[in-house]
């Protein structure tokens, strides 16, 4: 199980092999890119020797699952809607290359599953990337810029470029932090995810030892928290925040002294940074300004292709597909949103199908950490449309899930 960690590692970056990248009046369309990730080619090389080495019980499985009236409407319907998402679809190969990387995330969620013992590593494997990813950052603010990697498939930007994500501010632009991500957001929404591993890191009896360097790798991932800023990770700090004062009865003292330093780091960088915040905050701001603007005009682009394609959807992926190409299209900045418009009603109401009859039962406490995410969902579009967004989304689903671990 030596892949498990280093799929852990490479989750977090953005290494590729480019398969086709199409233009658009001269200028890479960013959705339309097909290409396959190190980290999906390290999943797929665990997916194959797993099923090599337990290829007898995984068919056992599968006869047991599909033997069973539940089993076989539930397998049935997640082959129509994968059929009907391919022929349906604005760019099969778009669509192909989302359900692919899906069927990766399931394989790899069945294998954590049943390796207990190999949580724990694994997890660790990805904070330790996301703290290299941290320290990554403080280099960019304090250059504000970031370099080009082919190997760490990361783009040149500086600060004083136009089409660099910044904060402008008395006539200066400050750059916001990218780590090894292609925009701020996305990289706001990894480290809340490792800061909320490493609270499920505190937990585990084997990871005794090294309990203060956990804290304090922690109190280095929020600070990159912060220089993303992310609105919408921050939100989901604040809430996971609340979160853990309402549960902190049960906790260990090293997560309340990790609460604390954690919150401690936050406010003082608030305080520090605070005309940055507030001109980040403030929709007076030319550039918030511009963002409010075209994301209004995402909502209205959003209904037109509703219209278009209401009933079968654009097809998984492949939303920009049909989206006016006398620009760069982009998805909605809305997960809900682009979710119905590229499953479309069929595709929705064949998933809440599968749904009511798996009977699923998920309880308060696994409720409760994908509320930390909600913010990101309702006001971004990268868990969905992209492979890192994928990552952090199925982190979250992982935290969520598999917290009750008895091997801890």
């Amino acid at each position: 199980m030596f892949l498990l960690p280093i799929i852990g590692f490479l989750l977090p970056w953005q290494t590729r092999f480019l398969l086709y990248v199409p233009e658009i009046n001269g200028v890479v369309w960013d959705f339309g890119v097909l290409s396959i990730f190190i980290s999906q080619i390290a999943i797929g090389c665990l997916l194959a020797i797993e099923f090599l080495k337990y290829r007898a019980e995984l068919r056992q499985f599968v006869s047991e699952k599909i033997s069973t009236r539940q089993g076989k409407i539930i397998g049935i319907s997640f082959l129509l809607l994968v059929t009907e998402q391919i022929i349906f679809s604005a760019n099969r190969l778009l669509t192909l290359q989302w359900i692919f990387g899906a069927l990766l995330l399931f394989g790899l969620a069945f294998i954590l599953h049943r390796e207990k013992k190999q949580r724990v590593p694994f997890v660790a494997a990805f904070v330790i990337s996301v703290v290299l990813q941290a320290l990554l950052a403080a280099l960019q603010i304090f250059v504000s810029g970031t370099f080009a990697s082919t190997l760490l498939g990361m783009s040149a930007h500086k600060a004083v470029e136009s089409g660099t994500v910044v904060i402008q501010y008395a006539g200066q632009r400050f750059l916001r932090a990218y780590g090894g991500q292609s925009h701020p957001n996305i990289f706001g929404g990894i480290t809340l995810a490792a800061l909320v591993l490493f609270n499920w890191l505190l937990t585990y009896k084997k990871t005794l030892g090294v309990r203060k360097n956990i804290i304090q790798y922690a109190l280095l991932v929020t600070g990159a928290l912060f220089f993303s800023f992310s609105r919408t990770a921050w939100i989901g700090f604040a809430i996971w925040i609340v979160m853990l004062m309402y549960q902190r009865k049960g906790f260990r003292e090293s997560q309340t002294m990790m609460i604390r330093w954690t919150v401690g780091v936050f406010a003082i960088l608030f305080v520090i940074f605070s005309p940055l915040v507030m001109t980040r905050v403030s929709v007076s701001n030319p550039l918030e300004q511009r963002s409010v603007s075209e994301r209004s005009s995402e909502l209205s682009t959003w209904k037109n292709v509703v219209k278009k394609s209401w009933f079968f959807g654009t097809g998984l992926g492949a939303y920009t597909a049909r989206v006016d190409k006398t620009q760069q299209p982009v998805p909605v900045h809305s997960a809900p949103l682009l979710l119905v418009a590229e499953l479309g009603i069929f595709g929705v109401l064949l998933v809440g199908f599968m749904i009511f009859t798996a009977k699923l039962r998920v309880s308060l406490r696994r409720v409760l950490p994908l509320i930390v995410i909600m913010p990101i969902a309702l006001f971004d579009h990268y868990l969905l449309s992209l492979w890192a967004g994928q990552a952090v989304l199925f982190m979250f689903i992982f935290q969520a899930f598999e917290a009750g671990n008895d091997e801890g």
